[in-house]
């Protein structure tokens, strides 16, 4: 059965005509309630600010620029960029660690000192506060940025440990001013410093659309130590390689495969981006069309380390042990196109700048009618720690929305050394609790990317291990060598989580190991193997089971978004298992935070993903919303929900964007999206709710009227708006326990509003977006497709709804 259409209810233009919404700061009050004590101090700062840029020489060339760090409170004083412009700063970088980075054209700050100073007179006439009062209150400290704030984690402990090579490969990060001429100047200055000193500049990147500016360069320790000092600067890191998980020897042979089916001529092509493929591996051959290198330091696509042959199977084939055991093998329901991208070691070259070879491969691959790209890779010298967006993540996102790409990404690979203090005899079972709630084990770049979806590993099924263990985890935990989120300002990622196999526990020693038994099942790619398959581990082989699951609905909606892609995608997700059990101290709210930090919104299903069915009703709606703007959608409720006393039912809603990005905005998105569900409201009353929660609600501190409904007027969703919001890609669910109480005598429907709230993307832009709902009852309870798809219609032909 399939999905059904849903087009939101026709409304008049139901703009913001309000204030913005504003976010109350300080609910304690001010932090700095002393504005004559406190801008007395932040004079001390600017004096001694102004005094350092005064003393400044070109280094290398290279005129100095006033570049300074703003410390703030808990979250930026001004959200807005515009109120740091009209005080003479441009930021140019934001972080979630409470600073703000500005650039100052003007080395006497002037129009910053003249405001502090009107901030310094305090209240004028009847004002209860002096001006600019929220704008100080919320910065702490001024200075400089400088040497330190340059170097990053890694280059600081070589250079530390007295290491540092004159062979060594550094990424430098430069600043991004705001205008793409500007940007090519400082690249073009730091460039010429480099080359001129006896250094070398192996790659350069630009991308305007994300704000990244970047030179892979190999130099002197000298001439570092002179680069560190160049205010064009953000920050430089030693290129280091990835550590990988050893594969295990392979046990089959052609003959155990049997027959096996080849995809379709007319099967969605699903790019692939890794180490290349082995093109005559018997279970690749007529599903991998092509293995392609695109640049000229690989000599061919052909995988001469394993790893892309082994996400390959996977991607074309599914997961193989079943189909293996029963003999019975699934027609493909892609073919892949692979792009190599990785060396004979899982590295690209020192060279090239990661950026660039991703760049070039997607590009590529869109061009040749890819729509969904899985890339089983990260850098595991990036942990995600909770700051700004980093550069592969905000690279792929803005590629993502530009050419209409679904990307699938796993989290990376975690290792129970750097989150375990010691493998005690509960390892098995308390490990979860360990991996979901360490710092070390937060997802690597690109996995933070916003727009894609991210994939960790779970335990797969219980197998029989060899005498002297037993497996880490249950079915459905997470894999204790998969990453956790959460993503990029609390968005939650991962956003599933697919088997990607366990380790083993010694009994008695309690040490843990690989043993093939908890493994998965994957094809053998590695040159040295005279072998078809092995056995591997890790979130690299979840990933493309979710880029499979895009290809088959790309096959039956070939026209679709990528938007519709994922929201379908994370509308068959079944809820995660709940690992926390018999675990004590959690809360519940505590409890639900840890699972989705692992887990997200749990495990995708190919069939939930593809069809509706008698008791599980998907609809669907793909539109563009304008700024500031809501969409109402009405959904009739089915009679099963109003029959059974305790038997189950409920509804799922998932909601994927692509916004404009910048990589170092004090808004990652351009635009933020949200909904809610209510009922027993009037079409009408339902429009001024939401528009009213926009523009008042929170403005004056007020209470929220639609947090004042009644529970049988508002469906409160799990996770709730506040965190799933903060990522793009959103799924709600409501069980009922029993059935629902008729409210008056018209139509029983809920009303779905769709909220796009502009941050700094055009004002007369509009956002696409993509919408699927499930309804579904207990196997108790009469079927509600049929009902569902008769309905539908009737509640969306009506009048225009007026605010």
């Amino acid at each position: 059965m399939e999905p059904i259409r849903l087009d939101h209810i026709p409304t008049e233009r139901v703009g913001l005509e309000g204030p913005r919404k504003k976010v109350v700061r300080n609910p304690g009050g001010p932090r700095h309630p002393n504005s004559d004590l406190h801008s007395e101090d932040l004079f001390g700062d600017i004096d001694f600010v102004v005094d350092f840029a005064k003393d400044r020489e070109a280094v290398l060339g290279i005129d100095p620029k006033l570049i300074l760090v703003v410390e703030t409170g808990p979250t930026p004083a001004v959200e807005d960029e515009k109120d740091w412009n009209r005080a003479g700063l441009r930021v140019v970088d934001s972080s979630a660690r409470k600073k703000v980075i500005a650039f100052s054209s003007d080395p006497e700050m002037t129009l910053f000192v003249r405001r502090l100073n009107a901030y310094a007179n305090g209240p004028q006439g009847k004002q209860k506060n002096a001006p600019f009062n929220s704008f100080f209150d919320g910065i702490d400290h001024v200075r400089p940025y400088g040497k330190g704030d340059r170097v990053g984690g890694h280059l600081a402990d070589v250079l530390r440990r007295g290491e540092f090579q004159a062979a060594s490969v550094l990424d430098l990060e430069l600043w991004y001013p705001g205008d793409t001429q500007t940007a090519s100047t400082w690249l073009s200055d730091v460039r010429n410093a480099v080359t001129e000193n006896s250094g070398t500049v192996l790659d350069t990147f630009v991308n305007p659309t994300v704000g990244i500016v970047l030179l892979r360069v190999q130099v002197s320790e000298d001439l570092l130590d002179e680069l560190l000092e160049v205010d064009l600067i953000a920050s430089a890191e030693l290129v280091s390689g990835r550590a990988q998980v050893n594969n295990s020897p392979a046990e089959y042979s052609v003959e155990d495969l049997g027959g096996v089916p080849v995809a379709a001529d007319s099967a969605p092509l699903v790019g692939l981006i890794d180490s290349g493929v082995a093109l005559e591996h018997p279970l690749l051959q007529g599903c991998v069309t092509e293995s392609v290198t695109i640049n000229d330091w690989l000599p061919d696509g052909i995988d001469r380390n394993g790893h892309g042959t082994a996400v390959a199977s996977v991607l074309a084939r599914g997961q193989l042990e079943p189909q293996l055991l029963s003999g019975e093998w699934d027609t493909p329901l892609c073919r892949v196109l692979s792009v190599r991208v990785l060396d004979e070691n899982n590295e690209l070259p020192p060279y090239r700048l990661a950026a660039h070879e991703l760049e070039d491969a997607v590009r590529y691959l869109a061009a040749q009618g890819v729509r969904v790209i899985n890339l089983s890779l990260g850098d595991l010298s990036s942990v995600y720690d909770g700051d700004r967006a980093p550069i592969l993540a905000a690279l792929l996102d803005g590629l993502a929305r530009e050419l209409n790409l679904v990307f699938t990404i796993p989290t990376g690979t975690a290792y129970p050394a750097d989150y375990a203090a010691a493998y005690g005899e509960d390892f098995d079972q308390a490990y979860a609790i360990d991996l979901a709630s360490s710092d070390a084990a937060r997802i690597v770049d690109p996995a933070p990317s916003m727009i894609s979806l991210t994939i960790g590993g779970s335990v797969g099924e219980n197998r029989v291990l060899p005498l002297g263990t037993r497996p880490v985890g249950k079915k459905g935990w997470p894999s204790p060598i998969s990453r956790v989120g959460e993503g990029i300002s609390g968005a939650v990622k991962p956003e599933m989580m697919v088997a990607a196999g366990t380790l083993a526990q010694e009994l008695g020693s309690w040490g843990l190991r690989e043993v093939d038994e908890a493994k998965l099942l994957v094809a053998d790619g590695r040159p040295s193997s005279t072998g078809v398959l092995t056995h591997d581990i890790g979130s690299s082989f979840a990933a493309p089971v979710v880029a499979r699951l895009g290809a088959g609905v790309q096959s039956l909606y070939p026209e679709a978004s990528a938007n519709f892609i994922r929201a379908l995608i994370l509308q068959s997700c079944a809820p995660a298992t709940d690992f926390t059990q018999g675990v004590s101290g959690f809360t519940a709210g505590e409890r639900e935070k840890v699972v989705r930090k692992a887990s997200g919104y749990g495990t995708p299903s190919l069939s939930t993903s593809l069809t509706s069915e008698p008791r599980g009703a998907v609809l669907y709606a793909e539109d563009e919303i304008d700024m500031d703007d809501v969409h109402l959608y009405a959904l009739p409720i089915p009679d099963s929900f109003f029959q059974g006393r305790r038997v189950d039912r409920g509804i799922s809603v998932s909601l994927s964007y692509d916004p404009p990005v910048r990589a170092r905005r004090l808004d990652y998105l351009g635009s933020r999206m949200e909904f809610e569900m209510v009922r027993g409201l009037s079409p009408n009353d339902a429009v001024r709710l939401f528009l009213d929660e926009k523009i008042s609600g929170a403005a004056a501190g007020a209470g929220s009227r639609l947090s004042q409904l009644s529970p049988r007027n508002r469906i409160r969703f799990t996770p709730n708006k506040t965190v799933r919001s903060q990522g793009v890609n959103q799924l709600g669910r409501y069980t009922w326990k029993q059935s629902l109480t008729r409210l008056g005598d018209g139509p029983q429907e809920f009303l779905l509003a769709v909220q796009n709230t502009r941050r700094w993307a055009p004002k007369r832009s509009k956002q696409s977006y993509a919408l699927a709902v499930r309804f579904w009852v207990d196997e108790l309870l009469p079927p509600v497709y049929a009902e569902i798809r008769s309905r539908v219609p009737r509640v969306q032909q009506r009048g225009r709804i007026r605010p």
